[in-house]
């Protein structure tokens, strides 16, 4: 299927509308269902520079791509991220711009992200609790990251995401508590299925899984039945409202109901490479494109090929993948 000028169609006919741009595979957590093994822990040569980014922005924003999220690793282990936001926000005219980070610098960069163009935050948090939550990340420092959701709450940035990897025998004790903070606070929590993109042991990952549905089930029993409110169905959440809630609870199950029907998203890996879909490992390289006399233009025709490639589905059973989630990007 072709795409007109300001639209891009993968060959299903879903409109591509969505970038993904990890800037950078560092991360100062390890957390078991994205980097187990630390491998986030350095920057490797052929990290995207500004100027790939720009190219890459002005490309998306030429065929009609209307969200960027700027994902890692941390992006905000990038010290130019504000740089990338002004260029997607006000040179490229993104509508919206946005990052999923841990949280754990954003109470100190948040101003000047905000002046950058910045529109939302989702942000990571897999507990409440301080220890349970420093096993999930490996060491991470809640005091801090609630210090970023409270900056991004009094900065306006509504709603922000909050974002929980379930794992059984890691978190899932934190299911009622975390869906409680949307009773009193107008937060948008969101449960995620660990999905295999860890390259865990098939069998250990099974004992781990938690579908969406045993999810809610315990959610329900904690808070009351759930109603569910009007989503964008090109969203992976599906929202829900208890009664008098200020906030909102969302399930992204895909794995026990798989969304790719509705996708619109496309990724950039921070080392160049484009990624029609998550969780199929087919990637094409930009790095010709980026050296191109119009950079613009040569990556367009990557982007037109990729959405020719865009598979109707990806793969949810446990599956050796070359990049684990940290390399791959949010």
């Amino acid at each position: 299927m072709s795409s007109s000028p300001g639209t891009l169609l993968d060959r299903h006919g879903r409109v591509v509308r969505d970038l993904r741009l990890s800037v950078t595979p560092r991360c100062n957590y390890r957390c078991t269902y994205c980097d187990p093994l630390g491998a986030g822990a350095s920057e490797p040569p052929g990290t995207l520079s500004v100027e790939a980014v720009r190219h890459v922005l002005y490309a998306a924003a030429g065929l009609g791509l209307t969200s960027v999220r700027f994902t890692g690793g941390e992006p905000l282990l990038r010290r130019e991220l504000p740089e990338m936001i002004a260029l997607a926000k006000f040179d490229a005219g993104i509508e919206d711009v946005a990052i999923t980070t841990n949280a754990s610098a954003l109470a100190r960069r948040l101003p000047r992200l905000l002046e950058a163009g910045l529109d939302r935050v989702n942000i990571s948090l897999d507990a409440l609790d301080p220890a349970v939550f420093a096993r999930a990340t490996q060491g991470g420092d809640i005091d801090r990251v609630w210090d970023g959701i409270h900056a991004a709450e009094a900065a306006g940035l509504a709603p922000v995401k909050l974002n929980a990897v379930v794992m059984r025998g890691v978190n899932e004790s934190e299911i009622e508590g975390l869906a409680g903070l949307a009773v009193d606070r107008p937060y948008h929590v969101r449960f995620i299925e660990y999905m295999h993109l860890n390259n865990a042991d098939p069998r250990a990952y099974r004992e781990q899984f938690m579908a969406g549905a045993e999810i809610r089930a315990r959610v329900e029993a904690a808070h009351g039945p759930l109603e569910p409110v009007d989503t964008d169905p090109s969203a992976p959440a599906r929202l829900f409202v208890g009664r008098g809630w200020a906030g909102r609870v969302g399930f992204i199950n895909p794995v026990s109901e798989p969304f790719c029907g509705a996708c619109s998203r496309m990724r950039v890996t921070s080392d160049g490479m484009l990624r029609p879909c998550l969780l199929t490992d087919r990637e094409l390289p930009l790095a010709r494109a980026l050296i191109a006399d119009d950079p613009v233009s040569a990556i367009q025709d990557v982007f037109l090929v990729a959405a020719h490639r865009k598979v109707a589905s990806g793969v949810t059973a446990p599956t050796e993948r070359p990049r684990t989630m940290v390399a791959i990007g949010g």
